[in-house]
């Protein structure tokens, strides 16, 4: 398998020889042998027992930070340090990594299930310590252990299979060992009857006893005491000789503010496909708590140098935030649900806090400002958390915030003060996601800030009002620094001071929504926001809703622009459509979509010319070339991570393929150059029109005044009777205007 080397200026793939991984091996479960390079591994040493642990109903994730120190010496150029390094899998996700070691090269061997981080020695001066930093989301894995009779544990596939073999430490096959499993689970008639008895067996028929030296599972039985790591493949041995394939887990133990260098171990037992924990020093049967962190899967050091080389380590563990429980349901199978991939989380954990502060943004704070913040909050006593998510259009910014948001209810429920602080109303439209989920923030504070009307924040807040529960709503409608608004959260938080009388020091006009502001609203706006209150619990999402109300808006702009201009395109329709889709995609991404479809449909129409189809057979082909274009642009998107075009199915098929219809036959008709003229045409009205709903902030107006859609209708009434000659038409006569004056 290659390995892949990462250095400042180079890359470059090396491939390992036999050689090297029999090297590898001989270091990692024997004494150093005579070769050029020996290597040495590094076992950790064991906590003592834990005491027995209640199974609980529900999972919990709390996130941890934890920073791992490695301190190699007399380690001589050309030297190669591997430490196993903790992955992803259904327990734990990591959220960041990164990696601080000058003087080195670093690469990765992946060795499924485990990966290992490669650290060679450049042949400069050692200039510091080995530093790894991460931060994980880890919940409890809580499983049932199947219940098969025994002997029926079903196929076992080859990645499986060799975890029946036995080992140098886990004699499997020893006589004493498979005698003393057959006596342990003779009276067992199901699998997970068979787990629990070797499981009680080695949990308290074995003592725990400190490690002195390296324990294999056979010592372990004989003596009737272990250490933890001994425990374990004696746990793993048993199983094994009862014919369930097992593994001993490596990891850490994430005591918050803990420097440690102590290690645990427990074993997976695989049934019917699934890999069940079994910790029997620390007293878990079927499940893990979220305070485990596995570091690597089987009898492995977790370190391997060379055998002339030193090396020290150490973990320092810090919890950044809890968070919340599952359903026994949801808990099954689940037992993580990450946070959105493009979201950054920072946050500011506090033992005892006096209050809690989450925040939503999509403003990305300067380093040193965030610093101070998070400095402030820790000496004040406060947890605060804050979730970034990363520019992009109105629509994906809200689309992110949402999902954000949602994946972090319990969190949002613990909060004393809520911030969601955006650059326009998209933190308004996200909030909406907590009244679709029902959660109540009975006296807690929302405090919305960002650039929109006055009007249209007092109906969305009093429709959050209505939905959370909120003991007050604070708007801010215009660009606020994340300073001011933290000083503000601050000083209410610690000093009772009322946030509208801070804001006002900062230059703020705050507008506070509570029940006395709810009662002043007039009844028709009582009505509205009532209506849409009673559409969000209904979960019917706003955002859909400010789509259809903003089409008869569009079409209206269009009117204007075709009977007052003269601007001619292909047809009325289109240009409402593909500006509704400019909506979800941008102006940039939409035009470069546009012309993809369009421009490849036309070549696609060209071709099908020849043919001689009849203009339903050529429009289904379209139709299906279409579709397939709209697949290939959301397959880019996911490769490159562009947003934008995840969404392309926005574009209805059929007005597409008419449009490159259109395109064709005006081309046939009036030449290739007027057909370049209407689509250009239409282009620009769909931009035009994209441009007065986004920056002009129409879809919120809309949403907080309906009425205005009368308006629309006064328009459409009044222009089609219309007469008179459009504006692009005057520039057309005008010469002839001139001349009819000269003959005069």
């Amino acid at each position: 398998m290659p390995t892949r080397w990462y250095s400042r200026h180079t890359l470059m793939t090396k491939p390992l020889t036999p050689l090297f991984w029999l090297l590898w091996a001989a270091s990692a479960f024997a004494t150093p042998s005579p070769a050029p390079l020996p290597t040495t591994g590094v076992y950790p040493t064991t906590q003592d027992q834990l005491t027995q642990r209640e199974r609980p109903t529900s999972a919990t994730t709390t996130y941890w930070h934890v920073k791992f120190f490695l301190r190699p010496s007399n380690l001589p150029a050309g030297g190669v340090v591997r430490v196993l390094l903790p992955v992803s899998d259904t327990h734990q996700e990591a959220q960041r990594r990164t990696l601080r070691a000058p003087g080195f090269r670093f690469g990765e061997e992946p060795a499924n299930p485990n990966v290992s981080g490669v650290w060679v020695r450049n042949h400069e001066p050692n200039q510091g310590d080995i530093e790894v930093e991460y931060e994980f989301a880890v919940s409890d894995r809580i499983y049932d252990p199947p219940s098969y009779p025994v002997g029926r544990l079903g196929s076992v596939d080859e990645a499986t299979r060799r975890y029946l073999e036995p080992s140098t430490l886990i004699q499997s096959r020893d006589p004493a060992i498979r005698q003393r499993a057959r006596d342990l689970v003779a009276k067992a008639q199901t699998t997970d009857q068979l787990l629990w008895n070797l499981y009680q067996f080695v949990a308290t028929g074995i003592r725990t006893a400190p490690a002195t030296t390296r324990e294999d599972a056979l010592t372990v039985l004989v003596r009737e005491r272990g250490s933890v790591t001994g425990k374990a493949r004696l746990l793993a041995a048993l199983l094994q000789a009862s014919g369930v394939p097992a593994r001993v887990v490596g990891g850490l133990s994430l005591d918050d503010a803990a420097k440690k260098r102590a290690t645990i171990a427990w074993v997976e037992a695989n049934v019917a496909g699934t890999w069940v924990p079994l910790d029997p020093s620390g007293g878990h049967f079927g499940w893990l708590p979220n305070r485990y962190l596995a570091l690597y899967r089987g009898d492995l050091p977790l370190i391997v140098h060379p055998a002339g080389a030193t090396v020290d380590y150490e973990f320092v563990v810090r919890r950044i935030r809890k968070g919340g429980s599952e359903s026994p349901a949801a808990a099954k199978g689940r037992v993580i649900a990450p946070l959105q991939p493009l979201a950054r989380m920072a946050s500011a954990y506090v033992d005892q806090p006096l209050a809690t502060v989450v925040v939503f943004t999509d403003q990305n704070l300067p380093r040193t400002a965030s610093e101070r913040i998070f400095r402030e909050a820790n000496e004040a006593q406060i947890d605060l958390v804050m979730l970034t998510v990363p520019e992009a259009p109105r629509y994906f910014r809200q689309q992110y915030l949402q999902r954000l948001i949602a994946n972090n209810l319990p969190l949002v429920q613990s909060a004393h003060v809520l911030v969601l602080h955006t650059k326009d109303d998209a933190g308004l439209y996200a909030a909406l996601v907590l009244g679709e989920a029902n959660v109540k923030l009975e006296d807690s504070r929302l405090v919305v800030a960002g650039q929109f009307p006055k009007s249209v924040g007092i109906t969305l807040a009093s429709v959050l009002f209505r939905l959370l529960d909120a003991g007050e709503v604070v708007l801010i409608p215009q660009m606020a620094k994340w300073s001011a608004l933290w000083a503000l959260v601050r000083a209410n938080v610690i000093d009772g001071t009322p946030m509208d009388e801070e804001a006002r020091k900062w230059g703020l006009k705050p507008v506070i929504v509570d029940l006395v502001a709810y009662e002043r609203l007039g009844s028709w706006r009582k009505v509205v926001v009532g209506a849409w209150a009673r559409a969000v619990t209904a979960q019917v999402p706003l955002q859909a809703l400010t789509f259809i109300l903003v089409l008869p808006l569009i079409a209206a702009l269009v009117v204007v622009i075709r009977v007052i201009v003269g601007i001619e395109t292909f047809g009325t329709f289109a240009p409402v459509i593909v500006s509704l889709a400019f909506l979800t995609t941008g102006l940039k991404w939409g035009l470069v979509i546009f012309a993809a479809i369009v421009g490849t449909g036309t070549l696609v129409r060209a071709a099908l010319q020849r043919v001689r189809l009849q203009l339903v057979s050529r429009l289904a082909i379209l139709i299906t070339v279409v579709a397939g274009i709209m697949a290939g642009l959301a397959v880019l998107g996911a490769s490159f991570g562009v947003g934008a075009l995840l969404n392309v199915s926005i574009f209805p098929m059929v007005i597409m393929s008419n449009m490159i219809e259109n395109f064709a036959s005006s081309r046939a008709q009036f030449g290739s150059r007027e057909a370049v003229r209407l689509t250009l045409n239409t282009l620009l009205l769909a931009s035009v029109c994209y441009m007065a709903v986004e920056w002009g902030g129409l879809q919120s107006l809309l949403l907080s005044f309906p009425e205005l859609l009368l308006a629309a209708i006064v328009i459409d009434v009044v222009l089609g009777k219309w007469r008179g000659l459009r504006l692009l038409e005057y520039k057309r006569f005008w010469p002839l205007a001139e001349k009819r004056q000269l003959w005069r």
